[in-house]
């Protein structure tokens, strides 16, 4: 056996851990595109994505189509400039073609700039912390 140590991350640490998730990324970015549940999109400029949102498709316990935003970002250069919100729009004419009943962001966790993005557009934070945006099928 190889000998090697396991640590806590260290800030330094960013450039081989970017290196080895790239690896994983190329996968499931693929697997994501092959994916029929899955609505993710990309926002271009010229030939440079400048922005993405991925989300998928799943069932509620009550058996209603709702659609999870699992990640979102927008270059911090071109934040502000209504990218996010085109992302979003996109996003909605998704959910209204694929007869989803509301759009969920879980994430949980949320800084101001993200609260606000949201409230933006629409979404309500419910007791669960969670946005939560109903308007699509009723």
């Amino acid at each position: 056996m190889v000998g090697f140590d396991v640590r806590e991350i260290k800030l330094n640490d960013y450039e081989d851990i970017h290196k080895l998730n790239s690896k994983l990324d190329y996968l499931n970015i693929k697997s994501i595109a092959e994916d029929k549940r899955s609505i993710t999109l990309v926002a271009q400029l010229n030939d440079d994505v400048i922005g993405y949102v991925d989300s998928n498709i799943s069932e509620d316990l009550n058996y209603k189509r709702k659609l999870d935003i699992n990640s979102m970002i927008v270059d911090e250069k071109y934040r502000g400039l209504g990218v996010g919100h085109q992302l979003i729009l996109e996003l909605e004419k998704n959910a209204k073609q694929n007869e989803v009943a509301y759009i969920v962001n879980s994430n949980k966790e949320y800084n101001e700039e993200e609260l606000k993005f949201f409230n933006r557009q629409g979404f309500e934070l419910d007791n669960k912390r969670q946005f939560i945006k109903n308007e699509y099928i009723q």
